[in-house]
């Protein structure tokens, strides 16, 4: 009989953290498991259809209008299904899972995207947070934050996040000659932690310079954006092109990737920039200086300091074809040794393996000496 694996997130928004969960559920289906998804929220921004993946998906309902109908269902899908092995992405649904646990009795593997919890969460996480049989984190600061904060009892490892490499055709290390602008790219949904502020500000400031950027991201029918675009006068340099499921053109397009968040855990959208062996420019936080600190990829600037991203934004658009094209070499290096999907898939594999065969005494195997 196949492993059943459950996923339980809050909702499926084209996030790093749900496309992470996908990335993990279509790997595990194909060894194969049995594997499901619940999604506590009614959202679906992956233009596929999974039952042609022959992956099970259940949407909850607005539990404004459901609340009821929601926990009924929940629980009847997971009666029915009766996982083994199930894996919680995102604080809410770490906090359902957990309840869960109590009732079904199965292996429970929490992952924790970000270094920080939010206040309206802290309370039922820390609480409950004896019923984890282990934490997964994708970077070791919020491993960190979450043990010394003492908000978690069980053991933790690290998993990075799982990072296609595109193959790369020739590249034009020389200078192009002629009038064409520097592309940028930024992608990030229009969310407050994003602090697209601060780049819209750092953009106002080079208006004198040759460039465009184009940002990706989920505006929620946001207009405040293009107020601010107005307002700075910034409308012939910024492209909001709005979500989009293929992000594959727009990067091979670009010239350097910038994002200007002031809280991230360990950013998919920046790894991807850096699979695409693009230079990159990222404020100085905790997930980002982690993950670039050391490796020569591109430069860091003070968090929320327009004139510091203006500044460096100018500097590499300053350097020549080659000197960019060796910090996007750096960047790519370091995700093909460290981020692959056939490294970082199995590491899960291995994981779940050890709770499916009942051998979680050797889940010591798999942490960092």
């Amino acid at each position: 009989m196949n492993t059943k694996v459950l996923f339980i997130v809050s909702g499926l928004r084209k996030g790093g953290a749900e496309t992470q969960l996908l990335k993990i559920a279509r790997f595990l289906r194909s060894v194969p498991y049995d594997v499901k998804i619940i999604s506590l929220k009614p959202i679906n921004d992956f233009n596929v259809d999974f039952r042609q993946e022959g992956l099970e998906v259940v949407f909850l309902k607005n539990w404004m209008s459901h609340p009821i109908s929601n926990v009924v269902r929940i629980f009847r899908e997971v009666n029915a299904f009766k996982p083994e092995v199930v894996i919680a992405f995102m604080f809410i649904a770490i906090i359902f899972a957990r309840f869960l646990k109590m009732w079904f009795g199965f292996n429970l593997i929490s992952s924790i995207r970000t270094p920080v919890i939010s206040n309206k969460w802290y309370i039922p996480f820390k609480l409950t947070s004896g019923l984890d049989d282990v934490v997964v984190y994708n970077s070791y600061k919020s491993k960190s934050n979450f043990e010394q904060s003492k908000l978690v009892k069980k053991v933790g490892l690290v998993v990075n996040n799982a990072i296609s490499i595109p193959e790369m055709g020739q590249t034009n290390h020389t200078d192009i000659i002629g009038n064409k602008p520097f592309v940028w790219i930024s992608m990030a949904h229009f969310v407050p932690e994003k602090d697209y502020m601060t780049l819209f500000k750092a953009v106002a400031l080079m208006n004198h310079e040759s460039f465009r950027i184009d940002i990706l991201g989920n505006l929620f029918d946001q207009k405040w954006p293009f107020q601010v675009i107005e307002e700075l006068g910034i409308a012939h340099h910024v492209r909001i092109l709005g979500l989009k499921t293929e992000t594959t053109p727009f990067l091979a397009a670009a010239d350097g990737f910038v994002l200007s968040s002031f809280l991230e855990g360990m950013p998919n959208a920046l790894l991807e920039a850096m699979a695409y062996h693009k230079p990159i420019i990222a404020s100085s936080v905790d997930g980002i200086e982690e993950l670039i600190r050391n490796i020569d990829c591109g430069f860091l600037f003070k968090q929320g300091d327009e004139k510091d991203l203006a500044g460096k934004m100018i500097r590499m658009m300053k350097m020549s074809a080659r000197e960019r094209y060796v910090l996007g070499e750096n960047g790519r290096k370091h995700i093909e040794q460290n981020f692959s999907e056939e490294k970082v898939l199995q590491d899960w594999l291995s994981l779940v393996n050890q709770f499916s065969e009942n051998k979680t005494s050797s889940l010591t195997e798999l942490l960092p000496r």
